[in-house]
């Protein structure tokens, strides 16, 4: 697809004036968004496309909700900024609406600009409250990419270049489709079997942990799903050794699996849960959830941060909440995305280059291979049937470990003829 020349000319200014590093031209001819509204997205050249990734996730509720635009337009006129400092009855409801939709037993919130702020703050009030400093964390982890984030990360190349060194002990995920290391094992079994080894031998070699921390569904990582039984086992053993479970959902909590949080479908609660993303109606906003011990740990001022009780995101935050729970969001992810594996699940049987299809509610992965009886990776197949999605008009992702794997993460409200359509295109992309 050729740029337009207004597209071409906004590309331009960014790229005279922007610092590199950053993702804006790893396309090197990148699709410029000129506007949105519920899962559609129009390009600067007026052209239409059905979003099946929801701006990474953050979309939940629809791009520009009319009840969240409306939330932020009213607090606009109101106050825009108020320090973390002092309170605000915008604050008041918006702790009172996350900690509504928390897991149970989780009462107490800690707020964030960003998810790897949150998860930064999850890990540093795990460590002020057990003493210890040791996290245990697993292969395939996306947790951001500050500084105090990516050292938990689970691919080394998101650490490369910022030049920070790996902070802890990481396991292997137990991917039901690819764990070549369990050797035919049940993976599951393995992980928690070498998991508890590590806490419970005093010879182990690992320090006492301050917490582990994991994504109930990897969503860089592929949108990898654990065996039934995982997270309940982590729970366990998390309690066995004094260690606090926390539970990163920014990516995979808020409906996007059917359930509120995807911790749910294994029935585990942990200690800590990060939430961020669709929590914010599109901005910037995210949060630490817990219990009420761990979470009255620290004394005032312990944490601050400009902005983190702004007024602004706070109103936008309180309405994407209403709107997930009035429209029965969670309930719709959850019926729209088991039809919609189904029909990818049909519709790519036998195709010799896909080898695994999986999800849960609207969080959809498709697993590419190098071809028939070969389970090699192959991200460059995964990279051309994203550019040919977006030239026929559909927006997805793509991560996974190799960069192969198709990621599907629509606004909970799509419409079911919009996502079907979507769906037949991707079967059409991927026979062809």
């Amino acid at each position: 697809m050729t740029m337009t020349g207004s597209a071409q000319e906004i590309c331009d200014r960014i790229r005279a004036l922007e610092g590199t590093g950053m993702r804006t031209f790893s396309d090197d001819q990148p699709l410029v968004w000129a506007r949105t509204e519920g899962a559609t997205i129009w390009d600067e050249a007026g052209r239409e496309y059905l979003d099946l990734y929801a701006g990474f996730a953050v979309a939940a509720v629809g791009h520009c909700h009319p009840r969240v635009t409306e939330a932020i337009t009213r607090q606009a006129g109101v106050m825009t900024h108020c320090p973390s400092a002092v309170p605000s009855r915008v604050r008041a409801e918006l702790y009172e609406r996350l900690v509504g939709i928390a897991p149970a037993g989780l009462d107490r919130a800690l707020l964030a600009v960003t998810g790897a702020m949150a998860n930064e703050t999850a890990i540093q009030l795990a460590r002020a409250a057990t003493g210890r400093h040791a996290v245990i964390g697993f292969s395939g982890t996306y947790l951001g990419r500050t500084v105090g984030s990516v050292s938990h990360a689970g691919k080394h190349a998101y650490r490369e270049q910022l030049r920070v060194r790996g902070d802890g002990q990481f396991l292997p995920f137990p991917d039901p489709y690819r764990s070549p290391w369990a050797a035919g094992g049940d993976p599951c079994r393995l992980v928690l079997g070498l998991l508890e080894q590590l806490v419970s031998d005093p010879a182990s070699g690992v320090d006492p942990p301050a917490c582990i921390v994991v994504e109930p569904v990897q969503g860089n990582g592929g949108v990898v799903i654990p065996p039934a039984g995982f997270l309940a086992g982590l729970r366990r053993l998390a309690d066995s050794c004094g260690a606090l479970l926390v539970f990163d959902e920014i990516q995979c909590g808020f409906g996007r699996t059917g359930r509120m949080w995807a911790c749910e479908h294994d029935d585990a609660t942990p200690d800590l849960i990060t939430v961020g993303k669709g929590i914010g109606g599109g901005l910037p906003l995210a949060a630490v959830l817990g219990t009420g011990d761990v979470m009255t740990t620290w004394t005032s001022d312990a944490i601050t941060s400009t902005f983190l009780a702004n007024a602004l995101t706070g109103a936008a935050g309180v309405a994407a909440i209403d709107v997930l729970r009035d429209e029965r969001l969670v309930e719709r992810s959850a019926e729209l995305g088991a039809d919609a594996l189904d029909r990818l699940t049909a519709g790519l049987a036998g195709n010799s280059r896909v080898g695994d299809v999986r999800g849960r509610g609207l969080f959809v992965g498709v697993e590419l291979v190098a071809g028939p009886g070969s389970d090699e990776p192959d991200p460059g197949a995964a990279a051309r049937a994203v550019r040919e999605l977006r030239d026929r008009g559909v927006i997805v992702g793509r991560g996974g470990r190799h960069g192969n794997v198709l990621k599907l993460s629509p606004p909970l409200v799509i419409e079911r003829r919009d996502l079907e359509t979507g769906l037949d295109i991707m079967v059409e992309v991927l026979s062809t």
